[in-house]
């Protein structure tokens, strides 16, 4: 029985690592647990701490030369452009053993913009009770920890967005709990992966993100290409950059799909040529 028990959780291990996920329950201190904020050796060349006195502290813990860190890099990279001017403070932390050289060449191919931060012997990772890499952990004004994302293939960025959009106050606990387990659609998930990256294309459209919004409304639309909302949001971006050449042709894509989309036939208004 117990040989049965064990070959079962190997398994279980397994199909874990091979899709790519890994639960939010894995192992890491408690939520709530205070987090220590010694000094610390940057990659710079001078010292630094590792949490600053702002609403959300976003610790993303890497490894050099390693595949899902360079993907979830890539990702974080994407969201930061979401908190451009908000109170948020991003940090990447590093094994002090990593070779300097790999780390910055990470960071040059990933576009991710954050000091780094070299955690001598992982004595903060240790202190945390983390047991994989990368993760994002995010801490709040009161250095209490209060989410721990572990790299998931699908929709990274969405889920770490959504974490520190709670924590600012900017999302209620029922659109926090959305973006973390979404309901199932009947296309394999397509559906609700569209809706998401509307969701945070709107978001950038809000703080004039107009680069990042359109890129992310534009993968709205490659998951679902009948998404209303998605074609109307895409023609507002466009509107805002002055495109209404090409904004037109997307408002009445959302008009075909949904007759009342409001948004749509605003943006059509908007943009009637002036006679």
């Amino acid at each position: 029985m117990f040989s049965m028990l064990l070959r079962l959780c190997f398994l279980m291990a397994f199909a874990a690592v091979a899709t790519g996920f890994h639960p939010a329950s894995a192992a890491h201190a408690a939520l709530g647990t205070l987090v220590g904020n010694a000094e610390m050796a940057t990659l710079a060349g001078g010292k630094d701490q590792a949490l600053k006195k702002v609403e959300a502290n976003v610790l993303v813990f890497f490894r050099p030369n390693q595949e899902r860190s360079l993907g979830a890099l890539r990702e974080l990279a994407q969201c930061q452009s979401g908190f451009t001017g908000k109170s948020v403070h991003w940090v990447a932390i590093v094994s002090n053993s990593a070779p300097t050289e790999s780390i910055a060449a990470l960071l040059r191919d990933t576009g991710f913009n954050a000091p780094v931060l070299l955690d001598r012997d992982d004595a903060l990772y240790g202190s945390l009770g983390l047991a994989l890499h990368p993760v994002v952990v995010i801490v709040g004004s009161d250095q209490k920890l209060v989410a721990f994302e572990p790299f998931r293939s699908v929709d990274f960025c969405t889920v770490v967005a959504a974490r520190i959009r709670h924590l600012l106050r900017e999302i209620s606990d029922e659109e926090l709990n959305q973006a973390l387990t979404p309901a199932k659609s009947i296309q394999g998930g397509s559906d609700q992966v569209a809706k998401r990256y509307r969701a945070f294309a709107e978001a950038l459209f809000k703080d004039k993100n107009y680069d990042k919004a359109l890129e992310n409304v534009r993968k709205s639309l490659d998951k679902a290409p009948l998404l209303a909302p998605a074609h109307a949001l895409l023609g507002e971006i466009l509107a805002a950059q002055g495109n209404c050449a090409e904004a037109i042709p997307a408002f009445n894509q959302a008009l075909t799909l949904d007759a009342a989309n409001t948004p749509a036939k605003e943006g059509l208004e908007r943009c009637k040529p002036v006679k």
